[in-house]
């Protein structure tokens, strides 16, 4: 589903019109829809 809200312990997620709200803890896994970018691509350089 899409995560519509969540707060310190809970995600509500959507999917064919139904709302489903999960625990946190309850969550092993999650599996994004498309590629997720982290960084800007940017790479900081320590010293």
């Amino acid at each position: 589903g899409v995560v519509t809200s969540f707060d310190n312990f809970c995600v509500l997620l959507r999917r064919d019109g139904h709302s489903q709200l999960v625990y946190k803890h309850a969550i092993s896994t999650i599996m994004p829809s498309q590629p997720v970018q982290m960084f800007d691509g940017e790479e900081s350089q320590g010293a």
